[in-house]
């Protein structure tokens, strides 16, 4: 065993002495000085954290409003698509050339076509996030949308007023149709003759019109559907959109559906001339060369 060494003793005594007496004399940096740095330091750091914080939830919330505002004209321009070719299948395999047949095929059609609205200020926001071309990307244009929406809203109100026309016609029609047998099918002359020389301009007009917008929207809605995936590629900051379902458009293959984008078969326009008492060259100018459609230039 070691020998007890009581001068040993008193060395660490002495050493632990000086340290307690060390640690307890003040200290102006670790007393005053390093409290307050510590507290300035961690308020700045937690402000920016803050800030950053804050500019991350904003830039979330801007890039997801883009996105709903995205699936919403999406949904929109979809929708108005169905509804169209629901309306175009009630008459597309029926029209000949021949203006009066042409209306008198084209029955009353109550449908659930309601006006659309363009959501304005969200719409901006989406398509001017980035500076392009916007003869090459129309979808990238507010004018497109304005247009689109405008001439759907349009076709919904002559939808209605010719069905409502269709009525007092089966009316002053009714006589022809009560002995034209079974089918209930009736003469384009015989037809044409019992009306009344205003029924039948209205008449007339109200159907050319509906079948050159129904084709004239058809066709802008096929493109809007192909190609505003591609031109609003990249508009939208998916670092903020986990998890976030975009829609990207819609294409349906369908034999039935690609026909029904075709356009309808064209009118007679010297018959429609004679008929709405004007040349066949302002037929031409009132209800061909007045379509409007919106379409991608091809590269």
């Amino acid at each position: 065993m070691k020998p007890f060494d009581p001068f040993s003793i008193v060395i660490a005594i002495n050493q632990l002495t000086d340290v307690v007496n060390q640690a307890n004399q003040p200290n102006v940096f670790k007393d005053y000085i390093m409290p307050v740095f510590v507290v300035i330091l961690s308020a700045i750091t937690a402000y920016f954290i803050a800030i950053r914080g804050y500019q991350f939830q904003e830039a979330a919330k801007n890039e997801r409003m883009k996105a709903d505002t995205l699936n919403s004209i999406v949904l929109k321009m979809q929708t108005m698509q169905g509804n169209l070719i629901a309306t175009k299948k009630n008459y597309f395999v029926k029209l000949g050339s021949n203006p009066m047949q042409r209306a008198l095929s084209i029955p009353s059609m109550p449908s659930n076509l309601e006006p659309v609205r363009i959501p304005t200020n969200e719409l901006a926001q989406l398509i001017y996030t980035k500076n392009t071309d916007i003869v090459k990307n129309p979808w990238l244009d507010f004018a497109s949308y304005v247009s689109t929406f405008n001439n759907f809203n349009l076709l919904v109100n002559i939808l209605n007023i010719r069905n409502g026309l269709v009525d007092e016609i089966h009316r002053q029609l009714a006589p022809l149709i009560s002995g034209s047998g079974a089918k209930g099918e009736v003469s384009i002359e015989d037809a044409y003759n019992l009306l009344d020389e205003t029924t039948k301009i209205k008449y007339i007009d109200l159907t050319e019109n509906l079948i050159t917008m129904i084709d004239d929207l058809l066709e802008t809605l096929n493109d809007f559907m192909i190609n505003f995936p591609l031109q609003t590629n990249g508009i939208l900051n998916k670092k903020y959109l986990k998890n976030y379902v975009i829609l990207r458009g819609y294409k349906n293959n369908s034999d039935v559906f690609l026909k029904l984008l075709e356009r309808s078969p064209s009118v007679d326009l010297q018959q429609l001339g004679a008929y709405m008492k004007i040349t066949e060259a302002e037929a031409k100018s009132r209800y061909v060369d007045n379509s409007v459609v919106i379409t991608t230039p091809k590269l």
